[in-house]
């Protein structure tokens, strides 16, 4: 749907435009709302008056052209009208690959397809934009236009795939067949690739394009993966393929810890490991990680019993977070230091060897890694100021201004066009021309853009550009404060410190009142429509539509509203807040121990990698928010810190 609801600037006067009037601050007023009228116009099909020199003159006006172009194709492929090739092809010859031709040479090149048109779709097609079935569908054109011995390797390279393919591919693969270049052979090369890929329709359906002499092992290893409860000691005793074996042991362990140690037990008492792939580590490995996904205290002595060849990245990481939640310090410190390099120089496992180091009274060698930790930046070197017990105030760095960067981004019609697509809220078209605008911008260039973007109040791009810089420590860049007053007013309502909420916003939608994820959840703090229903009628206010949670007075009001209660029901411990905001209220009850354990270990215990790292980056962003707001001085997470426990008393009213 075309959204136009915010520039439409415009009144009209029987077929006569009236535009916003241009300015000297903005000369493209006229032009914008000249524009957004005729974007809205589109779906009529006919435009209320003639393209003006005012609209002609917009940047996006080869938008607007494309737009246009492509209903034309879509009704012509829905009623049978018409179709506009020649206005399609003329535009594309004359615009080539730029950002707006996209979508409509897409369009088109299937429309062309589905007719057959093979000569027209070669003369427009381009591989480096092509999905998988445009990809078949220039493979059935070349066929068709010139069939030759060197057109089978790549369509073989198209079809030898896990995944299954579109439909667009029969041709292709029809035609392969005829060449003989399909046979038992390749289609046993692909089903190993969709078994491996555990994709088993795939893989069952190229199982009976086999000959049934050859069927048996990818039957049986297409069993293990569909029930390995029924089938996998079976498949052992057979001698299934040890990815096979070892990809159902782990979807059995996945499914029931408990479950699967049995079968395990069972398995090596009979002695068919020792001739079949899959080795008892493989197993143990993944029956442990289970328990410790589960926060299961037998994991700790199932880790134990996994030989460290067996051992993967995964496997060395929890076995010490089980340590961790087991409170077996020296047990942790010993299984830290038999850590790949490469985990051991992270952050992550740096501080918690200075934290088993400070547990088992090594408190110089605790003391002087976190020392080192509390000069770095991140959610670690947080914890280790806490630990020395005393504030921490992040490492931040400003690079100067690069003239003749700003001076090519401001010459470049691509950033233009950026910046006029992202002020009409056509966010895809604004991408679009940004990643071309940038694509081959060293870091000096991007950081450049990056503030350029920034300067637009485009802060979601500003925060992505400095990625790609690699810039991390510009702090006024990356944690700007757009709707200041709406999130101060909601925050001091529902008496929750400001940081805090802006940490979540942050992170939940980079300052984009208009983000909208594929869960639905909506505007800057991300909230589903149901959520935002609930809480506006526990709490007595107007019920929101959709778009009204894209309103950041109303979003912030619902999302503060909501995080209060999350903060009331776990007790003020608003680790707690962020797990169930992320996760839902239910998953984290789930994860509460018994007995009261430390806020770091607990967070390093939260099962799903995606909840444990947005937990730990809103730490990270509070704190950032923390010491900006307070005029750089450093900042304390004490409040933070109060241990985790199942038994969570009530918040006392303020």
């Amino acid at each position: 749907m075309l959204r136009t609801t915010l520039f439409l600037a415009v009144a009209l006067a029987g077929s006569t435009p009236v535009v916003a009037q241009t300015t000297a601050q903005d000369p493209l007023a006229g032009p914008r709302a000249a524009f957004a009228l005729a974007l809205s116009a589109v779906p009529g099909g006919n435009p209320a008056y003639e393209d003006s020199d005012l609209l002609r003159s917009y940047p996006l006006y080869p938008w607007l052209e494309a737009e246009r172009l492509k209903f034309q194709l879509a009704r012509a492929d829905r009623d049978g009208s018409e179709p506009p090739d020649a206005a399609i092809a003329a535009f594309l010859t004359r615009d080539g690959d730029a950002p707006w031709t996209r979508d409509l040479r897409a369009a088109w090149l299937k429309t062309l397809a589905s007719q057959r048109r093979w000569p027209e779709f070669l003369g427009f097609y381009l591989e480096s934009r092509a999905d998988t079935a445009l990809r078949c569908n220039a493979s059935v054109a070349s066929i068709q236009t010139g069939p030759s011995a060197a057109l089978v390797a790549p369509a073989l390279a198209i079809w030898n795939t896990g995944s299954e393919l579109p439909a667009a591919c029969t041709p292709m693969i029809d035609w392969l067949t005829q060449q003989g270049a399909i046979g038992p052979q390749q289609i046993a090369e692909r089903t190993r690739l969709a078994l491996e890929a555990q994709k088993l329709a795939v893989a069952r359906m190229l199982i009976r394009q086999l000959p049934e002499e050859q069927r048996g092992p990818y039957q049986l290893w297409a069993d293990v993966l569909d029930n390995p409860a029924r089938h996998l000691e079976r498949g052992l005793a057979q001698g299934v393929e040890p990815r096979g074996a070892i990809d159902g042991f782990s979807k059995l362990a996945r499914s029931n810890a408990d479950d699967a140690a049995l079968t395990a037990a069972r398995i090596e008492a009979s002695g068919v490991p020792t001739r079949a792939p899959a080795t008892v580590g493989d197993m143990r490995r993944e029956i442990a990680l289970n328990l410790a996904w589960s926060r299961r205290p037998e994991s700790v002595g199932m880790f134990r019993q996994v030989p460290e060849a067996a051992l993967d990245e995964r496997a060395h990481e929890w076995r010490v977070r089980a340590a961790l939640w087991a409170g077996d310090w020296a047990l942790a410190a010993a299984w830290i230091a038999r850590m790949p390099p490469a985990l051991l120089d992270q952050p992550r496992w740096r501080y918690w060897r200075a934290r088993a180091n400070d547990k088992l009274d090594r408190d110089d060698v605790a003391d002087a890694e976190y020392e080192r930790l509390a000069q770095e930046n991140g959610y670690y070197a947080v914890l280790a100021s806490e630990r020395l017990k005393r504030g921490y105030a992040p490492r931040t760095q400003v690079r100067p201004g690069d003239a003749a960067a700003r001076a090519l981004i401001d010459a470049s019609p691509g950033f233009v066009r950026a910046r006029e697509a992202w002020r009409v809220e056509q966010l895809a078209w604004a991408r679009s021309e940004w990643n071309e605008a940038t694509r081959n911008f060293d870091p000096a260039h991007l950081l450049e853009a990056a503030r350029v973007a920034s300067g637009w109040g485009w802060h979601l791009q500003a925060v992505a550009t400095s990625s790609r810089a690699e810039v991390f420590d510009d702090f006024g860049l990356l944690y700007p404060r757009p709707y200041a007053r709406e999130l101060h007013g909601a925050a001091k309502r529902v008496q929750l410190p400001a940081e805090w909420v802006w940490g979540v916003l942050r992170q939940e939608s980079l300052y984009d009142p208009r983000a909208r994820s594929s869960a639905n959840a909506l505007g800057l703090l991300q909230l589903l429509p149901a959520t935002a229903r609930a809480v506006a009628r526990r709490n007595d206010f107007d019920t929101p539509s959709e778009q009204d949670l894209f309103d950041p007075q109303t979003n912030l009001l619902l999302g503060t509203t909501y995080l209060r209660e999350q903060f009331d029901r776990f007790g003020g411990r608003f680790v707690l807040v962020l797990g169930a905001y992320n996760a839902g209220p239910n998953a984290v009850k789930r994860w509460l121990p018994e007995a009261p354990l430390e806020t770091d270990v607990w967070i390093e215990n939260v099962p799903f990698n995606e909840t444990r790292n947005y937990i730990q980056r809103i730490v990270w962003h509070s704190t950032v928010f923390g010491w900006e707001s307070s005029g750089n001085k450093p900042q304390r997470i004490t409040s933070w810190m109060t241990p985790i426990s199942a038994d969570l008393p009530p918040v006392k009213d303020s």
